[in-house]
């Protein structure tokens, strides 16, 4: 068994972890300033490297996977988001993001939609079939740094560089709340 600290010369910016539907497998993903997506196998407490992603220009920033735990996303500097299927290791697809606008990623709970925080304040919910922008939402806010669906996937949640929460109903797009409790005085 080989650790991560073994596979990674440079920084790791972000590890997602989930279990497979398919064959109750762990996965665990990382992805880090080299460029790279890196996929590992946890089984019996033992971490065992899978595989290497190769696809993105610039470092990789977020990764994150489905809940069925057989598809990972990951979004880099380069702009792009690409999605990576766990079982084989092969890219499905790459989704341009446009500049600057893809930094956090999560799939909304029923796995039809990747959100994106941007440098802009806005999430980005692309559609992973289309691969095509679905959605926009504004926070009029700065750099969305993180993002989280509710549960059931109706609200969406982003944190700001600013020290706000914002919180969306998808189905309107409309800003529901805001939380000031993180921002400066």
């Amino acid at each position: 068994s080989s650790g991560i600290n073994a596979e990674y010369g440079d920084s790791i910016w972000s590890v997602a972890w989930a279990r497979s539907e398919k064959d109750n497998s762990e996965n665990i993903v990382t992805g880090g300033v080299d460029d790279l997506v890196k996929s590992w196998n946890w089984r019996d407490d033992f971490l065992d490297y899978k595989a290497t992603l190769k696809g993105h220009q610039l470092g990789v920033v977020s990764v994150t996977i489905n809940a069925a735990g057989t598809v990972a996303a990951s979004s880099s500097l380069d702009s792009t988001i690409k999605l990576w299927d766990l079982d084989s290791s092969k890219q499905i697809k790459s989704i341009d993001a446009g500049p600057v606008d893809c930094w956090t990623v999560a799939f909304s709970p029923d796995g039809q939609y990747i959100g994106s925080g941007s440098h802009s304040g806005k999430i980005n919910l692309f559609g992973i079939e289309s691969g095509k922008l679905e959605q926009s939402l504004d926070t009029r806010g700065k750099f969305t740094m993180s993002i989280a669906y509710s549960p059931d996937g109706h609200y969406i949640a982003c944190g700001g560089i600013d020290g706000i929460v914002c919180i969306f109903d998808l189905a309107t797009g409309k800003l529901l709340h805001t939380l000031e409790g993180h921002a400066m005085p």
